[in-house]
């Protein structure tokens, strides 16, 4: 998050400025000009590039997913779009969140064999939560500036809501890779949570969300080993997939040749050829000899059909005219 700094970050600020090295105007004016990003090579990215490309895709259409859904439960204009995709460490996440927070836990599951590829958290802002609220009971959505924990009755009021909006993400998935996806429950203290190792890497999917005068960011945070086994199922499946097509293409060529095999074709020797003028012909009569180009000991030409495929030579077997193959040309 671009927001939130690491704990070491947090400690070489502390460090200097009890050291008086540096002033807090000046730090903020530096980390406002600055254009470069430092890149940790002793944790290097767990997500590649196509990787997040893909990602990224994925979840803008659930972006207009959940906008869509959200307009006609609400009854206001809802924008969502994918704002920015972060990876973190899990600890310096949470550690941004407050102790009361909107958290819900969804499982992602293989659809062939039921199997968890793990957990992954979502969290919904306080502010918008309480709008939601307060038009789900029939407000205008003004009511919702609070910073209290959630009733019970909320929660369960909230609880449709984003049950249906969660599991939409697995039409948002479907396109690319197919998972189910499955609404676990809502999480109100932050700390509590242990779906995901406090020193995990995570990958985090802001979407800015408008409705009305609200604009906040569901964050979406996504543990990289979770993102890892799903793209390592799908290449495995890509795979078997791939495999099982080629072997039923041999099937099918298979087949056909044995459909072609039992077909029929004419199959003609040729012993040679010569060009006669038109009055020749018609004046040939019986006894008159044809002199061919062909030598009498040069070889035949047989064709299958319209294709030259032998070379023979004329003989005879069982009181028949034969052509033995001397040559396959085609």
């Amino acid at each position: 998050m671009a927001d939130i700094l690491s704990q070491s970050q947090i400690d070489a600020l502390l460090n200097n400025l009890i050291s008086g090295e540096s002033k807090m105007e000046s730090v903020e004016k530096e980390d406002g000009d600055t254009k470069i990003k430092t890149y940790d090579f002793s944790s290097p990215k767990k997500v590649t590039r196509e990787n997040l490309k893909m990602l990224s895709g994925i979840y803008e259409s659930y972006a207009r997913i959940i906008s869509s859904y959200l307009t006609a439960v609400l009854r206001l204009v809802c924008e969502v779009e994918v704002d920015q995709i972060d990876e973190s460490i899990f600890y310096e996440y949470n550690n941004a969140l407050s102790d009361s927070v909107l958290m819900c836990v969804v499982d992602f599951i293989m659809p062939d064999t039921n199997k968890s590829f793990g957990q992954i958290l979502v969290n919904v802002p306080k502010p918008l939560a309480f709008l939601i609220i307060d038009k789900l009971m029939g407000g205008d959505g003004d009511d919702y500036k609070y910073d209290r924990d959630f009733t019970d009755i909320e929660l369960s009021i909230l609880d449709n809501t984003l049950r249906y909006v969660m599991n939409q993400m697995k039409d948002a998935w479907a396109n690319t890779i197919p998972i189910d996806v499955e609404y676990s429950k809502i999480e109100t203290n932050a700390r509590f949570i242990q779906s995901v190792g406090y020193n995990d890497t995570v990958l985090l999917i802001m979407l800015e969300t408008v409705i009305k005068n609200i604009s906040d960011k569901i964050t979406i945070c996504i543990p990289t080993l979770v993102i890892d086994e799903i793209f390592k199922k799908s290449e495995s499946g890509f795979r078997a997939r791939r495999k099982g097509s080629e072997l039923e293409n041999e099937k099918d060529k298979e087949r056909i040749m044995n459909y072609l095999k039992a077909s029929y074709l004419n199959v003609t020797g040729i012993l040679g050829g010569t060009e006669l003028s038109l009055h020749d012909v018609l004046n040939i009569q019986v006894g008159d000899v044809i002199v061919l180009d062909d030598k009498a000991y040069d070889d035949v030409i047989m064709k299958v059909e319209d294709k030259t495929w032998f070379k023979g030579k004329w003989g005879a077997k069982r009181r028949r005219n034969a052509i033995k193959i001397k040559e396959v040309l085609y």
